[in-house]
């Protein structure tokens, strides 16, 4: 992992660890899931948006069949400094009545068939409804 994934991760169960959130490493080998709260599977997603450009991609056979515990935690690194840590349940990756959750299949090669997450400044805002502070209750 590099440094600035790293650092990301660090940032992410600092905050968790203010918000008084235990949090796990995943022994379990299941692939598609980083960590633990509790029964709720974490995947772990760092986003650098100073080398990213507008979204990143999520191999559906790699994050798994999305339920009610599984959520991403999608760390924004901003200025090589992460900044902010959603917690999204992966069933909104789901909802196509938005701007930012694609759901790309591809049917001549269904392993390459992923999850699309869109930032601009106007994802920015609509991803604040999955900010830790407003997400605590789901975890």
């Amino acid at each position: 992992m590099n440094s600035v994934n790293e650092n990301a991760l660090n940032f992410m169960k600092s905050e968790l660890k203010k918000a008084q959130i235990e949090v796990s490493v995943n022994e379990s080998g299941r692939e598609g899931v980083d960590f633990l709260i509790g029964n709720k599977q974490i995947y772990f997603q760092p986003l650098d948006l100073d080398t990213i450009l507008q979204s990143f991609k999520i191999l559906k056979q790699e994050l798994g069949e999305l339920n009610d515990n599984l959520f991403i935690a999608l760390v924004l690194i901003i200025e090589k400094q992460p900044r902010v840590v959603y917690i999204i349940p992966s069933k909104q990756l789901q909802d196509s009545n938005n701007n930012f959750f694609i759901n790309n299949n591809v049917s001549l090669m269904p392993s390459l068939s992923n999850w699309e997450i869109k930032i601009s400044s106007t994802t920015i805002v609509e991803l604040e409804k999955y900010a830790l502070n407003n997400m605590i209750d789901k975890l």
